[in-house]
């Protein structure tokens, strides 16, 4: 039985759901991910490049003000 402290599930939209099934066999080349790989692929490949991230939600926070 899986550890239930180790994953948790998510909602998605169906339209988001079918872009993220297109990214699955974009996000690396020649290869098919699942879903929850292919997530986690973006994830890494967004907290990798921290300081666009940073410059993102700076952006993001100046435009609410």
């Amino acid at each position: 039985m899986t550890c239930k402290y180790n994953y948790r599930s998510i909602s998605l939209r169906n339209k988001t759901h079918s872009k993220l099934e297109n990214l699955s066999n974009i996000v690396v080349k020649g290869e098919k991910l699942s879903m929850p790989k292919t997530v986690e692929n973006i994830i890494d490949r967004v907290s990798d490049s921290e300081g666009k991230l940073n410059g993102i939600i700076n952006a993001k926070n100046q435009q609410e003000a």
